[in-house]
């Protein structure tokens, strides 16, 4: 993690004026982080609001601030969490106090992932697979093999569908385990996931008792995440211009011209799609859309957890938002199921017919909804892939959104530790 500390503003840098185009998590952390810094900053953001695909929305029928989709929180959110608490935002999150994976299918109903806090870590995670229903020693032998796999040198290159075909992994183990992780952390699947981002997300999120545990935002992302970015930044100095998409950049060997405005440096915090167009700069960038359907029930008795991976399921992970939200009398129960990894165009009124019925067999309950919307993010994230990184020049950062092997996959956590990296390298070159 890269970590950036306010300090005395050096002699000269109130001068320096920072173009930061993006408003989205990573652009606002670069804003804030600059801002707190001395740095006279501007930011960017075409949308009427800050927020990037983090940004919530207004149901009119429910009247109900709703999120994109949910988002799961872990121990690789590092710097996120110091982010939200330097925001004094940080009660905007609820963890568990220990690891708890809850997953359901047709056969076994409920059953979980859930290591002892008594034991040593290694040990109780071990033990809590060979304890689920469906397997035994095997997977928790394989469990070993992919671990020791994933962190050596055999990893590069490789997809996590390859290195489990040698681990010689079962496929219970790879159904139940690896499969839901790599959907819901890289949103891709094991034939094509880049193995070595998956063994650095394993080895941040499973690197200790309190590593290894969820979060879930308690309010909307708007409000836990963004607001509380903005405000900060804006306390700090930043200037936040939103409706302005950025039409020109020039760099010179003394200035850049953002919109024939001059400034000392710019950031660059978009999507590689959207800096590639902007530079003017060829370069296809792989995505995959996520696709979340809400539900509104009125009367609902909600999940037993508040959030639930599907196996065999067409929704991959069910949310119950109400209780998330700490909703504890909702007159009408805000459900919502993401699947990942969406490479073709679906069928949306068969796609709500079946979530509609695996949360009917997920709750017992066969009442049906008076609301619903479906939310298709078709560019949700750049995916993990090999790339020709142009070096930075001397006055454009890119912070763009685009993990390369070996980085974390595109997360709020990525956002917030490319930002932090983006403000930390025009610090130390302005010093």
């Amino acid at each position: 993690m890269v970590s950036v500390k306010k300090t005395r503003p050096a002699k000269g840098i109130s001068q320096q004026r920072i173009a930061v185009i993006g408003g989205g998590v990573c652009g606002l952390t670069t804003t804030l982080r600059l801002a707190e810094n001395g740095f006279e900053v501007e930011l960017f953001e075409a949308a009427p609001k800050p927020g990037g695909r983090t940004r919530s929305f207004l149901d009119k029928k429910t009247g109900e601030w709703c999120d994109n989709g949910p988002h799961l929180l872990n121990g690789a959110y590092i710097a996120t969490e110091k982010l939200l608490a330097d925001c004094h935002a940080s009660n905007h999150v609820t963890w568990q106090s220990s690891l708890k994976l809850s997953l359901w299918d047709q056969q076994r109903q409920y059953f979980s992932l859930g290591p002892s806090t008594m034991l040593p870590f290694p040990l109780a995670l071990l033990l809590a697979v060979k304890s689920m229903p469906g397997h035994g020693w095997n997977s928790a032998l394989a469990m070993l093999r992919f671990n020791l796999a994933v962190k050596s040198k055999q990893c590069s290159d490789r997809c996590i569908a390859s290195l489990l075909k040698d681990c010689k992994a079962p496929d219970a183990f790879i159904r139940d385990m690896i499969g839901p992780i790599c959907l819901g952390a890289m949103n891709e699947s094991t034939e094509t996931a880049d193995a070595k981002t998956f063994g650095r997300v394993l080895s941040e999120s499973f690197a200790s008792q309190r590593c290894a545990r969820l979060g879930w935002f308690n309010a909307p992302l708007q409000q836990a995440l963004i607001e509380p970015l903005v405000q900060q930044a804006k306390h700090s100095g930043a200037i936040i211009h939103t409706r302005h998409r950025v039409q020109s950049l020039q760099s010179f060997d003394d200035k850049v011209m953002v919109d024939g405005n001059r400034f000392d440096a710019c950031v660059l915090a978009l999507p590689a799609y959207a800096s590639n167009r902007l530079l003017g700069q060829d370069g296809e960038c792989e995505t995959r859309a996520i696709i979340n359907i809400h539900l509104w029930y009125p009367n609902h008795p909600g999940l037993p957890e508040p959030f639930i991976g599907g196996i065999g399921t067409q929704g991959q992970w069910f949310f119950d938002i109400s209780s998330q939200m700490r909703q504890t009398s909702p007159l009408h129960r805000h459900l919502c199921a993401v699947i990942s990894a969406v490479e073709a165009e679906v069928d949306h009124d068969k796609l709500l017919e079946q979530i509609h019925r695996e949360f009917s067999c997920l709750c017992k309950t066969n009442c049906s909804p008076s609301h619903t919307r479906i939310v298709h993010e078709k560019r949700a994230t750049v995916l993990v892939r090999p790339r020709d990184m142009k070096p930075d020049t001397k006055r454009i950062i890119n912070a763009s959104e685009s993990p390369v092997p070996g980085e974390l996959p595109a997360t709020i956590e990525f956002a917030v530790r490319r930002g932090e990296k983006a403000a930390l390298d025009i610090i130390k070159s302005r010093k």
